[in-house]
């Protein structure tokens, strides 16, 4: 599956190792315990993700 690219065609390295640690959780049996993780990572990923982005003039 491809990724998303950030700037010019690359993933910075945050945002690459908060998507490793999710597609790393996915591998885990579902339950409880990896959707509060899941959670947690889906607020880390949007953190980094705004920081990476860069506003328009």
């Amino acid at each position: 599956m491809p990724h998303s690219l950030w700037p010019h065609g690359r993933m910075t390295p945050a945002l690459d190792q908060v998507n490793e640690r999710i597609r790393r959780l996915m591998d885990e049996p579902a339950g409880d315990e990896r959707t509060e993780a899941y959670a947690r990572l889906l607020v880390e990923w949007a953190e980094v993700f705004r920081d990476d982005v860069v506003q328009a003039a």
